[in-house]
């Protein structure tokens, strides 16, 4: 619970930062600056706004053992100077992922709900930008917990399988689609390593995963209202 209240009010407190220049543009020069992406430097003009609030849906398909699960996930924070995304995430299973077998662990069991969950921090870097479609890189330091319930042939009654702390760590990269000024849909693919995690049980949960990403950007819909210029941004 501390972890969670200590995640909102740095969020909130992320969120009047990153957008005070919008709220007081007298206060602030026009931005101007440059950034580096794979085709050189970019310039940033004044449709850009230096820091502002990024915050995703941000589901993945991946394997749990050999089953497909959906990982659903929301994540939130700030986007400095275009190309820098940071902030935090939450991810989950939602009631587990139902399979028939789990040899990893024990060839006889052949009934198993397992359940994934953990909060992370993230960092993202945009490569490349254009009005329409962007490519970026993210990586993922997470800390969660594992559990589930199985049973056997010989043993019909359901067992518990211990609660085990993760520590999850991802790298992805993702392509990017504008489909307006104010929400883009993402697409990407990357890899889960499970550190912390006993021998036996990481095999379980190491695996590729598939994004789906949606970002509304709440920021410039925000700052909208005041400045109809936000929609220029991109």
């Amino acid at each position: 619970m501390k972890f969670v209240l200590t995640v909102i009010n740095i969020f909130a407190a992320l969120v009047v930062y990153s957008q005070f220049d919008g709220i007081a543009p007298k206060l602030s020069e026009p931005y101007s600056d440059t950034v580096w992406i794979i085709s050189g430097k970019k310039s940033l003009d004044v449709h850009f706004q230096k820091q502002k609030l990024d915050f995703t849906l941000d589901t993945r398909l991946t394997l749990i053992s050999n089953t497909t699960a959906k990982l659903a996930g929301l994540r939130f924070g700030i986007e400095y100077r275009r190309v820098h995304r940071f902030g935090f995430g939450i991810y989950g299973l939602g009631n587990g992922v139902h399979m028939s077998s789990l040899k990893e662990i024990n060839p006889a069991i052949n009934d198993a709900v397992l359940n994934l969950s953990y909060a992370s921090v993230f960092y993202e870097r945009v490569l490349y930008f254009h009005r329409k479609w962007e490519w970026s890189a993210t990586i993922h330091f997470g800390k969660g917990e594992i559990n589930g319930l199985y049973r056997t042939a010989e043993n019909l009654h359901w067992q518990t399988l211990p609660s085990r702390t993760v520590n999850p760590f991802e790298i992805s990269t993702t392509g990017y689609y504008h489909l307006t000024w104010w929400c883009s849909l993402g697409v990407g693919y990357g890899y889960r390593y499970m550190s912390n995690t006993p021998a036996e049980v990481r095999p379980v949960y190491n695996a590729p995963v598939a994004i789906a990403r949606l970002r509304i950007k709440v920021g410039r819909l925000v700052k909208s209202i005041w400045d109809k210029d936000a929609r220029l941004e991109y």
